[in-house]
């Protein structure tokens, strides 16, 4: 099957990201056919009952960042060699970030 690569960036406000990512998850919990929307551009994929999950957050200076990734193969042959591959999970050594102190309005 040829390389289909679908990648689109914007600027949501956190609510508009929350309502996808909610999206996303209702969908996998319902089934294996899950349907993406991005601007008029939409493309439905199929999901393995096992995926990988990565999760990565840097820190660095003013900016945060967050990936989330889902991968998965098509081949359950290939399911069983990965999970035997896999990195073990390792904590942080230390939190990635303090939560900043809220400044108190009194009025």
């Amino acid at each position: 099957m040829p390389k289909l690569e679908f990648k689109r960036k914007s600027d949501l406000s956190r609510e508009e990201v929350s309502e996808k990512l909610i999206a996303l998850g209702h969908a996998l919990a319902r089934g294996r056919e899950v349907a993406l929307e991005s601007g008029d551009d939409s493309i439905e994929i199929v999901v393995s009952d096992r995926v990988r999950w990565e999760l990565e957050i840097e820190v660095d200076g003013n900016e945060t960042e967050i990936e989330i990734e889902i991968s998965w193969s098509d081949d359950p042959s290939e399911e069983s060699e990965t999970e035997a591959e896999a990195e073990p999970t390792t904590p942080p050594a230390k939190p990635a970030r303090r939560g900043r102190p809220r400044k108190n309005t009194v009025g």
